[in-house]
């Protein structure tokens, strides 16, 4: 791969940012459903999460985690 291709910065450092675990679908109550927010918790110099909130047809909230975070803030997934 080279920097001049169309592709993003994303796909050439293979770092995941929250704009690309919001568009994903994932897996909640036997339903895929994309999240309705995605936020990053991560108390100082410890491991965090990535929380996502989610709403079901059913008109229930729900949140889950979708991936962790490493001491630096790097998003693993």
């Amino acid at each position: 791969m080279f920097l001049n291709t169309p592709e993003s910065v994303n796909s050439l450092t293979n770092m995941v940012s929250l704009e690309d675990l919001a568009r994903k679908e994932y897996e909640v109550e036997g339903r895929r459903l994309k999240p309705s927010k995605v936020w990053k918790v991560q108390p100082k110099g410890r491991k965090g999460f990535v929380m996502a909130l989610f709403k079901t047809p059913d008109g229930k909230t729900v949140r889950k985690v979708i991936a962790k975070v490493d001491e630096q803030g790097n998003i693993i997934t």
